[in-house]
């Protein structure tokens, strides 16, 4: 059971192990919770995002989201690190940076900096004011896209908030270009790295030619054999890669990226096979360039990609015995601890 869990209404009493009250829920015209206190206990939420301007939170034992009620601006953005939620505002023409303390018994927003950005000059310039955040690799720091251009490429700065002097810093130029395919920013003076979860495998018992296979014990084991890949591309030549990415909290599911260049651009997709190459899911509405997907502590996975009925961007989870559904409208998302 996680320590505790997060409180979205009004001041609520402690629901950690051991206590006795906990908020019950109550449902709104969406069908989406808000909560209040009564006598009993609750579990805690798995992941979070961001959809029609509010911060929400879902728990998947009970396939319920539920709305954060005190945070009552726009919120744009979020990304969660050591136990805290880190979420963008837009409020009277400012972008503010806030956090919620989820480890606390009542989490209330902290107001922690102004990105100062200046969105009057930006008034019609094809270019939005600010783009994605993200979280560095070892997540003392958060980084937002800033002064945004076109110059064969996108080309940024980044405006980086320091979680430990909670100041912030514009540095960093970051262009893309044909010989920097990268998502390190870096300067002469200073690195950038983008948080990713660290490798749980070993690389050398994975193989990649004339198809994708796990080492073990002497055997080859196809685990892409039952997928159909991406097989109409009119007169290109085609030629696969498959990177594997993480195992499953179990160790016996992996989630891969298999993908090609197409001209210029990398097309793909997400797909998960045990690593008997018995049981392959193609998460064929996901996109290798968009957000990566994560396991959760029960074994099932979340992602995002298209929904195809509503053509909207969407959150998606597959649950364990494989079968999939969207949870949201949203194309960004963070996985609780």
């Amino acid at each position: 059971m996680k320590k505790a869990c997060l409180f979205l209404s009004i001041a609520i009493a402690c629901a950690m192990v051991g206590c006795d009250q906990k908020p019950s829920t109550q449902v709104s015209d969406n069908g989406e919770k808000q909560m209040e206190q009564n006598d009993e206990k609750q579990s805690s939420p798995d992941l979070g995002f961001v959809e029609n301007g509010q911060l929400k939170f879902y728990d998947v034992q009970k396939d319920e989201t539920e709305v954060y009620t005190q945070e009552t601006d726009s919120v744009v953005d979020a990304v969660c690190a050591n136990g805290k939620v880190y979420y963008n505002v837009k409020a009277n023409n400012h972008l503010l940076l806030k956090c919620l303390d989820i480890k606390a018994a009542d989490p209330k927003p902290e107001s922690l900096a102004d990105w100062n950005l200046d969105f009057e000059s930006r008034e019609g310039n094809p270019f939005p004011v600010f783009g994605k955040m993200y979280l560095s690799m070892d997540q003392t720091q958060i980084a937002l896209e800033v002064d945004i251009m076109w110059f064969a490429g996108p080309c940024y700065n980044l405006a980086i908030y320091d979680c430990t002097s909670k100041t912030i810093s514009k540095t960093i130029l970051y262009q893309f270009n044909e010989e920097v395919e990268t998502m390190d920013f870096f300067d002469d003076e200073n690195n950038f790295k983008v948080y990713a979860p660290e490798a749980n495998f070993d690389i050398d018992r994975f193989e990649d030619s004339d198809g994708f296979y796990y080492l073990n014990d002497g055997q080859r084991i196809c685990l892409n054999d039952q997928l159909k890949e991406m097989e109409d591309m009119g007169d290109f030549e085609v030629e696969y890669e498959h990177d594997p990415i993480e195992l499953d909290p179990s160790g016996e599911k992996l989630l891969f990226a298999t993908s090609t260049y197409l001209g210029d651009g990398l097309l793909g997709f997400f797909a998960v096979s045990s690593l008997d190459g018995k049981s392959q899911i193609a998460l064929s509405n996901s996109d290798v360039m968009g957000a990566r997907p994560q396991w959760l502590s029960n074994g099932s996975l979340v992602y995002t990609g298209i929904e195809y009925e509503s053509d909207t961007d969407a959150l998606f989870l597959m649950d364990t015995n494989g079968s999939i559904r969207s949870i949201a409208h949203t194309n960004t998302f963070f996985v609780l601890p």
